[in-house]
């Protein structure tokens, strides 16, 4: 079975409420001030099953004080009654009522001419071509005009047949989106709890499912599920829904939070968008305050207009809102803005980007990104997400945050745009998406960072890797980092040197001058053998340029010729071989010897001795047990 939701609309009193309870015999007036005063304030629900469709019904109030609650209700209709009173004819609500549901993309619709049984058939036809030149160039240009009384039931057998038909025609709810529920209603039942509801606009819902609630990042456990009144193990989109919730109470909850999959979807206070206002609207100025309403949140906002400080009645233009309060919304989601005072339906429009930067009204680039996500296909806007991220990557999960697609599918879409070279897909839990030109730029930029290393430091091996990272990948994901340079040494642009970079093929040459201090250097303190100088007295011992000395001994230190054992003691390489093989012909494995036999093995005092057993102790040479060592 097929299921749907029609909203109705009109001004008040042109019997909204009576043609719902004429089609499904339910009164959607719940409230007793409803009922007594004969008006819709809030929100009414009813149902009607027509076969192979169900059809729910949301009836929303007319009255221009309770406009914020009609949308509310009208944001997750499939099509719209447009419901006109035959001895009023059009009036103002109808007029914003029918401007919310375009704005808000409604595409579908029936004109439904109320209150026949008051007028006589000169008045109907009056009305009917009122309505036909109001409609004109609109979505419900084509729609049908059904003339019906919900007093004497006229016309109700064709509007349901009508209704039916326009139900089947209407285009299925998004199935490979994951859950939203935005809630239009909150209470509580005696022995069972919390329940929301509202209408599932995508994605499914089951018993015992763990859900979040967007703003708030609340969660809870799903007790139980009712789709117009009847228990259900599951729902799904387009059925209105009530959820019974475990772990969270009804103080927690309220009109405008939305049920969804936890730890995936994030609040946000600024959305890019693309803002259309309505044409008999006064002019909009830059960074006014407008009241925001998108599902069944209304938010205060103000307008930043992009690239010009107005928009002229019947205009269109991208903006950015800075809500006061946070919001959940994603990509492509229709919105109304209200003035703040009158509160009247000035225009609204699209969200591109629901969790931008904050950037200045001439950005030139922020116009060009919102212009290519303001058109194409989901192919086309992955990049352009991509490249508006601060950090100039996303993971998976990021980027789904924007869109609320199911796991496997935006895995499956960022493979396809991968492997056609579109974007750059690095492996991690949640994948890493790039760019190809952030990694060339980072990869230009980093040949060149060592290139410049090598010119200024001729006797080091190679700038850092945690330099690197930190002059030109601080921003980035460290897996990004890691790829860059591994894709670099595939492409035998550099090599790794244990902790350094190096340009691939580099070697060190030393200078006759440089190799004639090396020689010097070391003769030195192999002469000194185990007993060698402090650090700044051996340097000193050499007739040359001081800073040209330190600069062929650091060297050294780097190329492991000379080994550092403390701030002050300096061996050479050999000379610690050669110790080990002493050692190994006086100890046999296991043999124990403490610091007195180390010092008469080789006629050294405590103080070079005591380094040079730690030292031996961190290669794994000897083993310490109490105050002796052990050869290993």
């Amino acid at each position: 079975m097929k299921h749907v939701i029609a909203g109705t609309a009109g001004h008040i009193d042109h019997g909204k409420s009576a043609l719902v309870r004429a089609l499904t015999g339910v009164d959607p007036d719940r409230l007793k001030e409803e009922q007594q005063r004969g008006i819709t304030i809030d929100l009414g629900f009813a149902h009607l099953d027509l076969g192979d469709v169900q059809v729910g019904f949301v009836d929303v109030p007319g009255h221009e004080k309770f406009v914020k609650n009609m949308l509310a209700g009208v944001g997750g209709i499939d099509f719209v009654l447009l419901v006109i009173a035959a001895d009023e004819s059009i009036m103002p609500q109808t007029r914003e009522h029918f401007d919310i549901c375009r704005l808000l993309g409604v595409s579908a619709g029936i004109v439904v001419i109320n209150k026949v049984d008051l007028v006589d058939p000169e008045m109907l036809e009056l009305v009917v071509d009122e309505v036909t030149e109001a409609m004109a160039g609109s979505f419900l240009e084509k729609a049908e005009i059904i003339p019906v009384s919900s007093r004497t039931g006229e016309g109700i057998e064709q509007l349901k047949r009508s209704i039916h038909d326009l139900a089947l025609a209407a285009p299925p709810r998004p199935g490979n989106r994951l859950l939203r529920l935005p809630i239009d209603r909150a209470f509580s039942i005696h022995g069972f709890g919390t329940v929301v509801t509202g209408t599932l606009t995508s994605g499914e819902i089951q018993k015992d499912q763990e859900i979040e609630f967007v703003p708030g990042g609340l969660t809870a456990k799903v007790r139980g599920l009712q789709v117009h009144g009847r228990m259900t193990p599951r729902a799904v989109a387009g059925q209105r829904t009530a959820v019974n919730l475990q772990g969270i109470d009804l103080a927690q909850v309220e009109r405008g939070m939305v049920v969804t999959v936890p730890r995936l979807f994030r609040p946000t206070q600024i959305l890019d968008v693309r803002l259309s206002l309505l044409p008999d609207a006064k002019p909009l100025r830059n960074l006014v305050k407008v009241r925001f309403h998108q599902g069944t949140l209304e938010v205060l906002a103000r307008v930043a207009l992009l690239g010009q400080d107005t928009l002229a009645p019947g205009e269109t233009a991208y903006a950015q809102l800075r809500l006061d309060a946070p919001a959940f919304c994603l990509h492509d989601d229709a919105f109304i803005i209200r003035r703040f005072s009158p509160t009247i339906t000035i225009g609204g429009g699209r969200v591109l980007h629901p969790n931008p930067s904050k950037h200045k009204s001439t950005d030139g680039r922020t116009l060009a990104a919102l212009k290519e996500l303001d058109r194409g296909g989901l192919e086309a806007k992955i990049p352009v997400l991509i490249a508006t991220d601060a950090k100039r990557a996303v993971t998976v999960g990021g980027l789904n945050s924007l869109l609320g697609l199911p796991g496997a599918e935006i895995t499956r879409i960022c493979a396809e745009l991968a492997k056609a070279g579109r974007i750059v897909m690095i492996p991690a839990p949640s994948p890493i998406l790039t760019l190809p030109s952030v990694v060339a730029d980072l990869q230009e930029e980093t040949l060149a960072r060592v290139a410049a290393f090598h010119k200024d430091n001729e006797l080091q091996r190679g700038i850092s890797k945690e330099e690197l990272r930190k002059r030109f990948y601080d921003d980035v994901p460290l897996e990004v980092f890691r790829h860059c340079l591994d894709r670099m040494v595939e492409a035998r642009q550099i090599v790794f040197l244990g902790e350094a970079v190096s340009l691939y093929g580099r070697e060190i040459q030393l200078s006759e001058e440089e190799e004639t201090l090396r020689e010097m250097i070391e003769a030195a303190v192999l002469e000194a053998a185990y007993q060698p100088p402090a650090m700044a007295e051996l340097q000193a011992s050499i007739r040359a340029d001081a800073e040209a000395v330190r600069r062929i001994f650091f060297w050294m230190l780097k190329e492991k010729i000379l080994v550092k054992l403390s701030d002050d003691l300096i061996y050479h390489r050999e000379t610690l071989e050669e110790m080990k093989g002493r050692i190994r012909a006086a100890y046999a494995p296991g043999a124990r010897f403490g610091v007195a036999d180390f010092k008469d093995l080789f006629g050294i005092t405590r103080k070079h001795a005591i380094p040079l057993l730690e030292h031996f102790d961190r290669e794994k040479f000897t083993r310490r047990l109490g105050n002796d060592r052990v050869l290993v």
